[in-house]
């Protein structure tokens, strides 16, 4: 999910904070687990955003266990074990590290995109035996997402959108069964979505001036009126985004996803439009 969904680690309480990283160890120990050493080293705190979503739907108490690591090999850290979304959250993690590395060997032909394409085949081939669907599916939204690219597409809200099936299609992925997890699906399903539009949008945002100066595709290089009004795109997102999260059932981890949704999202966004554009935030 491109680094962009994260907390505002002050506003945390120290165990919130706790918690947070006993998730994020959590996923990491289920990626070495299942698929080695090396895909682990792709992870990044989005997945933990996930994760935390589709556990706070359950009831189920959450296991913790105080654990070392090879990045931390003194100190124990306390870490989520044996928990389903914990590996779904994983698993999508390295479907998309996956797709980010083989993207950029596509383009760049990058030594570093061919060597992370390479060490992260195994992982892929485990992954689309166990999520056949959801990898197929994946494929097919990023190749439309590429021949829009390729074709010069002007239109953020276009591509965005293609992205946002992406995110749709991930953050629903986990519920396949009863009338109640259908429910909290379509509710996924619309998070998913906004939550995709702004990571496209924002990050499109933030590498603006590195594509243009590269010659890298970016919508809003061809977008007719540049990046007039992105502000408000942006935090239009944001909007959708809270909306749909007012909507989830859930049962814990509450305080930690309203400080990544209402906190974390929203300071990256002023953050990213200061830099890029030069918007005095309080004008926005």
């Amino acid at each position: 999910m491109l680094g962009y969904v994260t907390i505002e680690k002050d506003e945390l309480k120290v165990r919130e904070y706790e918690l947070y990283r006993g998730y994020y160890c959590g996923i990491c120990k289920s990626i070495a687990r299942r698929y080695g050493q090396i895909p682990r080293m792709t992870l990044s705190y989005d997945a933990v955003f996930l994760a935390l979503i589709l556990s706070g739907l359950s009831e189920e108490t959450e296991e913790f266990q105080a654990q070392r690591c090879i990045v931390h090999p003194v100190e124990k850290r306390p870490t989520l074990v044996h928990s389903p979304a914990m590996d779904y959250a994983a698993d999508v993690m390295v479907i998309l590290a996956y797709h980010k590395f083989l993207d950029d060997w596509k383009d760049e032909k990058s030594g570093s995109a061919l060597a992370g394409k390479t060490a992260l085949c195994a992982a892929y081939r485990k992954l689309k035996k166990r999520h056949q669907t959801i990898c197929r599916q994946v494929e097919e939204t990023l190749e439309n997402l590429s021949s829009l690219e390729k074709s010069r597409c002007p239109s953020l809200d276009q591509t965005g959108s293609v992205f946002a099936e992406l995110m749709e299609l991930l953050f629903a992925g986990y519920f396949t069964g009863t009338d109640e997890e259908t429910g909290q699906q379509r509710v996924l399903k619309q998070l998913g979505k906004s939550l995709g539009q702004w990571i496209y949008a924002v990050d499109a945002l933030d590498d603006w001036e590195k594509d243009r100066r590269d010659g890298t595709y970016n919508p809003l290089i061809y977008r007719k009126n540049g990046l007039e009004g992105i502000g408000d795109i942006l935090y239009n997102y944001l909007a959708e985004v809270a909306k749909s999260y007012d909507l989830l059932d859930l049962k814990k981890n509450r305080e930690i996803i309203e400080n990544i949704i209402f906190m974390g999202l929203r300071r990256r966004t002023d953050l990213i439009l200061k830099e890029r554009t030069n918007i005095d935030e309080q004008s926005i």
